[in-house]
This record gives C-alpha cells, structure tokens and sequence, in this order.
C-alpha cells in the first residue's frame, strides 16, 4: 500500500471509530489495508465478484455525519438498557444457562445491523483469524453450528479428492456417551458407527476399547472431550499412528481444555467447537473447524460451507483460468451444503472470545470449589477426574448415583429440580439406547457397562460463567439436606 492511498483510506475510515477487524495492534498501513481487504472479501462473498472501488468508498464513508451521532447515541441507549436489564441471581435457584453477554455484544451485533451486510463476510474471517490465534491452529472454517463442524469434519474426511478418503461402509470409533452429532454425521456419509465403553472416573473414551475394536474396515477414531474433560488424546493419537487411522475431535464442550499445556482441538487431523448459548462462549449460534493442515483442507471446507463453490478459497484464480467457459461465481468444485454463519454471529463470537479467558478461569475456580465442598459425599456419589496434567474447564457438573446408595437417580433429581436446581442427562447418556438408533447401521463393542451406568445413574447440572458463590452454597446445601434426610447420617 502506498503512502498516499493509506493517508486517503484513513481519511475515510478513522473519522469513524476503527473497526474492530482491522487489528488495532497493527501498524496504521497494515491495518488499513487489512480492512480494505476485508471489504473486498465481503463484496467477493456477496455475488462471486470484485467491487469497484467506488463501491468500496461508498461502505467506508458510511457511519460518518449525522449518522456516527446516531450511532453513538444508539450505543449509550443499549447501555443504559443493559443496565436496566440484567439483575443479580436468585441465589436459591440454579439454571441450565444464564446469559453471559452484556452491552458489548449488543453494540457489536447491532453496528451489524447498522452497517447494513448481514451474510458473511469479513467479521466471520476476523473471527477465524481470531480463533487461529487462540488455539493455535493453521486455520480456522466458521460454520453455524458446532454440529454441523462434525458433518463438515466427516464430509471432508470423505470427499473422493482427499487422499484415503472415507468410503461407504469404513468404521469410525466413537465413545458412546456423546452428543447426537457426534453420531450422526459418521452415518450420514456413509460410514458405520462404532461405538465402544467409557472409563467411570474421567466419563471419556477409553483408549484400551478403541485398540480393541479396530477391524480392517476401521478408517478414524472420534476423540469427545465431555464436559470440559480432555479424554487421553495422546493416547489415541499413537492408536491412530500406528494404524494409520484418521484422528478428529469433537471439542464442542471443552474450549480451552489442555493436555500438558497443549490444548484440545490441535491434536487430530480436524476438530469441531460449538459456541451455542451455553458453552465456553457463544455466538449465539455457530461453530468452527480447525485443522492442522492447511494446505488440505482449508479450501475444501470453504466450498463445502457454501454450497460447494470457490468464493473465499485461496486457490480461487486457478480454478478461473482452469474452466474459463464457466462464470466464476457460479463455478462448483466440490459438493456442499449451506452452513454458512451470519456476520452477526462473527461480531458476537469476537467479543466473547476476548472474555472467554476470564469465563473459563470462573468455571474452573467453581468446580474446585463445589468438588472440594461435595467431597463429604462420596460415599453416594461418583464425580468425573481429571487425568494428570489435564486442564478441565468444567462444562458442567456430574454425579453417578452408587449403586448402593439409599436412594435412586431419580429421587435425587427430582429433589434438586424442587429446589429449582435444572438438572439434565449427561450429555446423551448411552447412545446406543436411544430409540433412533434402529434406524442408523452401527456396530457395539462389548456390553457398554460404564456407558449404562452413566445412562440410569447419571445426572448434570450446570457450571456456567455466573454461578455465584451463594448459589454455590446453595448447591451443596440441598445435597447435603437430601443426603442427611434419605441416609440419616
């Protein structure tokens, strides 16, 4: 960029309040020209072409005049009504979830909407970026769901231009206490399920019963880090290896959670997150794949993401020149779906992202707090560990019910909801017990005793940023008064 054209960009672009994309920490040519590019891109997205450079200037001028006083007085209003809104919680109550965005994901949700380009576009690549940077990984796909960061793992695991691509009828070895789609999408592309036990202390995959498992059809291993809980990653890892398997996690529950200081989500070949509503952070909803090799498979995520065609992929030029009979914004390269994410979604995820550190770090702190305060209770119940050297960013809490305390799962549950504690299943519980599995071709090794125990016995409550440490008391308290009522110790 030359001297002149960044000294007419800041013109344009700093009577304005920068934009959060454009990187603040770098220098002002850098970042001008990054939030040049960035506008590019969202031309490129919207109809397969470049912009004019009148069309660019038309966007930069925007929030200027009158228009950035409407602009600041709208923020000033969200603040106020954030105030008004939030109240402190019911210290003897305990939800599922509670909201842990404030004004600041209301202004960058809004300035969205008042700049007026909803789709993705360059929010969605900053936040990418963003998270890259966070993991760290070689890049980063956003998607719209964490669910459907599993389908585009698999999809792209069995595209026919990926080198030992899955095929109909390969295995993929999952634990069976996960979500649903985990599951699903194995199935979806034609690959059979197979699902093997759990280890009792940490509820994740056991290593042992992977090695047991493989076949000559077996072609992945599905690593599920529940709850917060990184499973033994490494391990499987070296089962992968040394079967030449394909190694993917499903991190949708565990941002942050590390292994000796590396954290999940850069072990296997490709790794899902979800930012629902009430994970690590949200973008209200959305996902993200990562990958370690970039080269592979960033831009055959980016056509699947989008119906398949070479808007945003980095070899997007070459696949022009290759076929010059076809129009370039309706060229398809790949097949797809559409699972893009909303720029909206982007702008969310990135301020909760800045906060995600101070969020886990209160997660963490509760669980230690709640487990050390409920060790008494050992006897009636089993609580999930941890290995060494394995962070755990307590997703939430579980308890299994011992077969010999004196009383059931369901007495016990049905106490804490009195209480207006919400309470869950664990995760999916048993999936192979679930009615819809007659209708999806999958293989069960052994008898899956620790997955059932966790299906009849188990139950969950939340860990969310906001538990205080007075609902915390309250907690404790109830299942010590339901202890002491039902065992009369």
């Amino acid at each position: 960029m030359t001297k002149k054209s960044a000294q007419q960009l800041e013109e344009l672009m700093f009577n304005r309040e920068p934009a959060a994309e454009a990187g603040p920490g770098l220098p002002v040519s850098e970042r001008l020209e990054k939030q040049w590019n960035n506008e590019k891109l969202f031309w490129r997205e919207l109809d397969g072409r470049e912009p004019t450079p009148e069309q660019v200037e038309q966007r930069l001028r925007a929030g200027r005049g009158r228009a950035q006083e409407l602009r600041k007085a709208i923020h000033n209003l969200i603040r106020e009504y954030a105030e008004e809104l939030y109240q402190p919680a019911n210290i003897r109550q305990l939800e599922l979830v509670r909201s842990s965005y404030d004004e600041e994901e209301m202004i960058a949700a809004i300035d969205v909407v008042l700049d007026d380009r909803m789709t993705m576009g360059p929010r969605v690549a900053a936040f990418e970026d963003e998270w890259s940077a966070f993991l760290p990984a070689p890049f980063s796909v956003m998607v719209n769901s964490g669910s459907s960061a599993n389908l585009m793992m698999l999809s792209a695991l069995a595209f026919p231009g990926v080198e030992r691509h899955l095929q109909p009828g390969d295995e993929v070895i999952l634990p069976a206490v996960a979500w649903s789609t985990s599951l699903f999408p194995i199935a979806q592309v034609g690959c059979l399920p197979v699902l093997v036990d759990v280890n009792l202390d940490t509820l994740n995959i056991d290593p042992a019963r992977v090695e047991a498992a493989i076949t000559p059809r077996t072609r992945a291993i599905m690593a599920v880090h529940l709850l917060g809980n990184p499973c033994d990653v490494q391990a499987l890892l070296d089962i992968a290896r040394r079967h030449h398997l394909w190694l993917i996690e499903d991190c949708c529950e565990s941002h942050g959670a590390s292994v000796d200081g590396r954290q999940v989500g850069t072990f296997g070949d490709l790794s899902a997150f979800s930012f629902f509503f009430s994970h690590h952070m949200t973008s209200v909803e959305g996902g993200m794949v990562c990958g370690r090799d970039k080269a592979l498979w960033r831009d055959l995520l980016i056509s699947m993401r989008a119906h398949g065609w070479i808007r945003g992929r980095d070899d997007h030029d070459e696949w022009v020149r290759q076929c010059p009979d076809i129009d370039p914004r309706w060229l398809f390269v790949t097949t797809g779906y559409n699972l893009r994410p909303t720029e909206i979604n982007a702008a969310f995820g990135q301020v909760q992202l800045s906060k995600m550190p101070g969020f886990i770090q209160r997660r963490v702190a509760t669980r230690q707090r709640v487990m050390e305060l409920l060790r008494p209770y050992e006897e009636f119940f089993c609580f999930q560990q941890e290995l060494p050297g394995h962070l755990h960013t307590a997703f939430g809490f579980s308890f299994l019910v011992r077969p010999n305390a004196p009383f059931s799962r369901a007495e016990f549950q049905a106490y804490l909801e009195s209480c207006r504690i919400q309470t869950r299943p664990i995760v999916g519980s048993n999936l192979a017990r679930q009615p819809v599995m007659k209708y999806v071709p999958h293989r069960i090794v052994g008898d899956l005793p620790n997955a059932d125990t966790i299906h009849f016995q188990g139950v969950m409550i939340a860990n969310h940023h906001n538990v205080t440490v007075s609902q915390q008391d309250y907690l404790v308290e109830s299942v010590d008064h339901f202890v002491r009522r039902r065992a009369l110790v």
